[in-house]
């Protein structure tokens, strides 16, 4: 199994740990590539894919920083960016 996959299937099996089946099928992460770009989505929302390198590097160990974590940094992220947006929308209505 190739890292992204591997790193998906862990992160969904916590989702469905903490939140059980009704959030799990709603909500989850997922991998995709055509061969060249890899991809990570959570739902709809594009979180990750290879062509944006994001990953810090690290150089005491010459590797990126451990995938996982990673991708829970990006969601967050995202998330954020949605509070956002939803916080601009209700200060509109008001």
């Amino acid at each position: 199994m190739n890292e992204f996959l591997e790193a998906v299937n862990d992160l969904n099996q916590e989702l469905y740990e903490m939140f059980g089946d009704d959030y799990h099928y709603e909500r989850q992460f997922n991998y995709t590539t055509d061969g060249y770009v890899d991809i990570v989505n959570f739902g709809e929302i594009m979180i990750w894919n290879s062509e944006d390198g994001e990953r810090i590097w690290r150089e005491e160990s010459k590797d990126y920083e451990p995938l996982k974590p990673f991708l829970k940094r990006m969601l967050a992220q995202e998330i954020d960016k949605l509070i956002e947006v939803n916080n601009a929308f209700k200060t509109k209505e008001i």
